[in-house]
């Protein structure tokens, strides 16, 4: 019941904040579009901003699960990742409203845990990013990968820009393949010699950039923490599930002991190998804590 409430209450929301900006919506509007008086309002949600995240941490939560569920159909990696590279075109039809909001939001951060929300969204989609292209190409694009995907989320955000903004009418369904087809042709260049723009990995940049404030211990936290949330909605079944879960909550007690013992750490991690997914989460808790990858 205050899970269907709080659902009701982000719609409305979502709504208003499209229509007339974040600063501009009062959450009296908020509660009379959604039939609550605003003490109700506060049984689901401690503030304006509370509810703000709470609309991108649902969103961003779909998003997650139907790339989950395309994970998990057995494609081909080709395939998959043309698939996977539809999301964000299907999910426009079914949430403009939410889109809106978002291209204001990523370049304006109204407050720290918004911005540690999209943060956080971000690493996922460049862990992603990485796993599915070296599905596809190999290994052999790994000098290159960051200029690869800073092709596709500039042609991606270009095309939705332009039905969303500009109101074009584009033929989503042709912009996944056309983006396929362009990463080829980077392949290829590159392969010929071209010298790529970006030296470094772009999933290493981004962890310095946004974690550097944070113990190892903290580092290697967050990352657990997503992998854990990321199970939550992978088809395994519910035994898979708790034993995995069970191998993520003792390297979480680990991380509480005044001194880490690496090799039980290590031994722990490699259980974890099973889950593709969760190869580049492995690789980056390794390097943090200075362990081999069993």
């Amino acid at each position: 019941m205050k899970a269907r409430k709080q659902k009701e209450i982000i719609e409305s929301a979502i709504k208003l904040f499209a229509e007339n900006g974040f600063t501009n919506t009062s959450i009296q509007e908020i509660v009379n579009d959604c039939g609550i008086s605003k003490g109700a309002f506060y049984n689901y949600f401690p503030s304006k901003e509370a509810l703000h995240i709470a609309i991108f941490e649902y969103y961003f939560e779909q998003m997650r699960t139907r790339t989950h569920e395309i994970d998990n159909e057995q494609l081909p990696p080709r395939e998959k990742l043309t698939k996977l590279l539809s999301v964000p075109f299907e999910q426009l039809t079914q949430q403009k409203d939410f889109f809106m909001v978002y291209m204001r939001e990523q370049s304006f951060s109204i407050n720290k845990e918004l911005r540690q929300v999209m943060e956080k969204t971000q690493f996922e989609m460049l862990a992603w990013y990485q796993n599915n292209l070296k599905e596809v190409y190999g290994e052999k694009i790994a000098d290159y990968t960051g200029d690869i995907i800073m092709l596709i989320e500039g042609i991606r955000s270009s095309y939705l820009v332009a039905i969303l903004i500009q109101d074009l009418q584009i033929d989503a369904a042709l912009v996944p393949t056309f983006i396929m087809n362009r990463i080829d042709d980077m392949v290829d260049s590159f392969e010929k010699g071209e010298e790529p723009i970006m030296k470094r990995n772009l999933l290493n940049i981004f962890t310095q950039n946004s974690l550097d404030t944070l113990s190892i211990s903290e580092k290697v936290s967050s990352l657990l923490e997503d992998m854990h949330e990321q199970l939550e909605v992978m088809n395994f079944s519910d035994e898979q599930k708790e034993g995995l879960t069970g191998v993520i909550d003792f390297l979480n007690r680990e991380l509480e002991k005044p001194a880490i013992e690496k090799y039980t750490f290590q031994g722990m991690l490699a259980n974890l190998k099973t889950v593709k997914e969760f190869d580049i989460y492995r690789e980056k808790i390794a390097n943090l804590l200075g362990l081999q990858l069993l």
